[in-house]
C-alpha cells in the first residue's frame, strides 16, 4: 500500500464483487463499486477547486457515503475532518474553523444547523446528501458531483502526509485535533487485524459511530485488510437483543461491546449459544468495567473475550490487547480481568515518573503510560505546545496513569486530570468505581472530585441503576467498609438516569460531572 486509498484498490482488484460495506437491513456496496465511486468523488472534489493538503469536513451519520468520502479524501490527498452528526452549530463551527476546512460534505438531518456556519470565507465547497440538504442555495448534490468525476486515479499523496484530523473528547479543555497520517492508519489497519484476531473475510458489526476516531482505521480498514465486510447500523437503539439479532443474521465475526450492555449480552449468550457461533472475538474497551462482570462474559464466550486500551492519538487503534492464550492457558497476570493485556504488535509501552524516567514493572508502582508506535499521530493540529508536551523522541506521553506487573500485563489506573487529592492523599476513581460496579443492579458509575471544606477534595459518585430498581446511598457507601481505607470512601452518592458521554468518543464527560458536583455542593 502506497497510501490509504490503495487498501481499497487492492481489494477491488482481487475480489471486486465481494461486499465491502453493508447497511444492516439495507443496501450494500461491493469493493469494486466503492473503489470506482470513491475515485470519481476524489476527482470531482479536486475538479471543484479543492487542493491536496486542504481540509474537508464530513458531517454525516453512519452511511455508505461516509466511507466513500473517507476514501475519496485519501485518494485526493485531502485531510478529512469527521464531525459527529449529533453536533449542533457551535460544536461543528469549532472544528471547521479550527482546521480551516475548505469543504464540507453533510447530510440532511444536520441541514438545520448549517446556516450558523455560513457565510464563511474559508468554506468554499458545500456538498449535500439527501432531500433537504441538496435543496439549500449554494449546495451541490452529492450524486451529481460524483458523476462529474473521472475514473483515473489522481496523483497519489505521500504516505507520511496527514490524512485526518480527529478531535479528542476535550475532557480537560477545548478538544484537540489529533492529526493522523496515511502511514499511521495503514499501520493501525495491520496491527488491529492481528490484535482483534480477525479471520480472513471477517464480518465486522460496527456498533460505534463512524464519527468515533477508531471506527475507520481500527475497524473498517482492519477488516478491509483481511478482505472482510463491515455492517453499519442505523440510529435504532443498540440494546443487547438488537445486537444479538444482527450477529446471528449477518454471521458476524467481530464487534465492540460497550460497558452498559455487558450483563445483558452475557445473559443472552448463556441462554442460546447457537446464535453467536460465528463470533471470533468480542472487544470490550473505552471505559472501565467490573472485572467480575468481564470474567462472567469470558466464562460464557471463553477465548473470544478481548480487552484493549487505545486512543485517538495512536490512529484510533488499541495499543494493548489480551490474547486467546491468556484465556486458554494459565496466564501470570496479577489480576487478569483488571488488565488490558500486553502491547499490540509494533508497539512498546513504558511507565514513567513525573520526570519521564522509567519506573519498576512491579505491579504496584503507578506512573504515566508512554507509547512508542508506528501509528502515533503527527501532532495536534495548530497546537505546537500541546504537541511538544505529548510527543518526544518518537514517544507519545498519554496522560493516563497505569502500572505494569512482572508478567508485562498493563493496568489502567486513571487519567491524570481525574486524580482526586483528598487531604494530601491520592485517590484513583477507578478503584472506587470497581467496587460500585460490583453491586447488583448497578449498570455503570463514575466517581469525580467534589469540593470539601476540610480536605480540599472528596470523592462523589454518580450511579446509574437498572431501570425499576431502587438503591440507597448508604448501601453504596457500606460496600466500601471492608474493601478500602476510610479516606477513599465517597462522601456523596448521586443517582442519575445516565452518565453524560461525549457524542464522538463515547467517553464519560467527567468535566460535566465535576461541574455538577461543585454546583450541588454550593446549593
Amino acid at each position: 500500500m502506497d497510501h490509504l486509498g490503495t487498501l481499497l484498490t487492492l481489494n477491488a482488484r482481487r475480489a471486486p464483487d465481494r461486499i465491502a460495506i453493508r447497511m444492516f437491513d439495507g443496501p450494500s456496496i461491493t469493493y469494486g463499486a466503492l473503489d470506482r465511486r470513491s475515485t470519481k468523488l476524489a476527482n470531482a472534489l479536486l475538479g471543484s477547486g479543492m487542493r491536496p493538503g486542504e481540509r474537508i469536513g464530513a458531517w454525516l451519520g453512519d452511511c455508505i457515503e461516509y466511507v466513500e468520502v473517507y476514501f475519496a479524501a485519501a485518494k485526493a490527498g485531502l485531510l478529512i475532518v469527521p464531525i459527529n452528526d449529533r453536533f449542533k452549530t457551535e460544536e461543528a463551527r469549532f472544528q471547521v474553523q479550527r482546521t480551516g476546512a475548505r469543504g464540507l460534505v453533510f447530510w440532511a438531518p444536520v441541514a438545520p444547523y448549517l446556516a450558523g456556519l455560513l457565510p464563511s470565507d474559508d468554506l468554499k465547497l458545500l456538498v449535500g446528501i439527501g432531500e433537504g440538504a441538496r435543496d439549500i442555495y449554494g449546495v451541490q448534490d452529492y450524486e451529481n458531483l460524483l458523476d462529474r468525476g473521472g475514473e483515473m486515479l489522481p496523483p497519489p499523496p505521500d504516505e507520511n502526509s496527514a490524512f485526518s484530523i480527529c478531535f479528542t473528547s476535550g475532557t480537560t479543555g477545548f478538544p484537540k485535533g489529533a492529526t493522523l497520517s496515511h502511514r499511521g492508519l495503514k499501520n493501525v489497519a495491520r496491527t488491529q487485524a492481528v490484535a482483534l484476531r480477525l479471520p480472513m473475510r471477517a464480518v465486522n458489526l460496527q456498533v460505534a459511530s463512524m464519527a468515533f476516531p477508531a471506527t475507520f482505521g481500527s475497524h473498517i480498514c482492519s477488516h478491509m485488510y483481511v478482505g472482510g465486510t463491515t455492517v453499519l447500523l442505523d440510529k435504532r437503539e443498540k440494546d443487547a437483543t438488537f445486537l444479538m439479532r444482527a450477529i446471528e443474521q449477518e454471521g458476524v465475526s467481530h464487534f465492540y461491546l460497550p460497558t452498559p450492555l455487558l450483563r445483558d449480552f452475557t445473559a443472552l449468550c448463556a441462554r442460546d449459544r447457537s446464535r453467536w457461533r460465528s463470533l471470533a472475538s468480542v472487544l470490550h474497551a473505552g471505559s472501565r468495567a467490573d472485572p467480575q462482570i468481564l470474567a462472567g462474559l469470558a466464562d460464557v464466550i471463553q477465548d473470544r473475550y478481548l480487552e484493549g486500551w487505545g486512543m485517538s492519538e495512536v490512529s484510533g487503534g488499541i495499543a494493548t490487547a489480551t490474547s486467546t492464550r491468556d484465556l486458554l492457558y494459565q496466564n501470570h497476570a496479577r489480576e487478569f480481568f483488571a488488565s488490558v493485556g500486553h502491547p499490540v504488535p509494533d508497539t512498546v509501552i513504558e511507565i514513567v515518573d513525573e520526570n519521564r524516567n522509567p519506573v519498576p514493572h512491579d505491579g504496584e508502582t503507578v506512573g504515566e503510560l508512554a507509547l512508542h508506535s508506528s501509528s502515533v499521530m503527527l501532532g495536534y493540529w495548530g497546537d505546537e505546545e500541546a504537541s511538544r508536551q505529548s510527543l518526544r523522541d518518537g514517544w507519545y506521553y498519554s496522560g493516563d496513569l497505569g502500572r505494569i506487573d512482572e508478567a508485562g500485563y498493563i493496568y489502567i489506573v486513571d487519567r491524570r486530570p481525574d486524580l482526586i487529592v483528598s487531604g494530601g492523599m491520592n485517590i484513583y476513581p477507578a478503584e472506587l468505581e470497581r467496587v460500585i460496579q460490583g453491586l447488583p443492579d448497578v449498570v455503570e458509575c463514575a466517581v469525580v472530585a467534589g469540593p470539601h471544606e476540610r480536605w480540599g477534595q472528596t470523592p462523589v459518585a454518580y450511579v446509574v441503576c437498572t431501570p425499576g430498581t431502587r438503591m440507597s446511598a448508604e448501601h453504596v457507601i457500606n460496600a466500601f467498609s471492608d474493601k478500602m481505607a476510610g479516606y477513599k470512601k465517597p462522601t456523596r452518592i448521586e443517582f442519575i438516569d445516565r452518565l453524560p458521554r461525549h457524542p464522538t468518543t463515547d467517553k464519560i464527560l467527567r468535566t460535566v460531572l465535576r461541574a455538577l458536583a461543585h454546583a450541588d455542593q454550593s446549593k
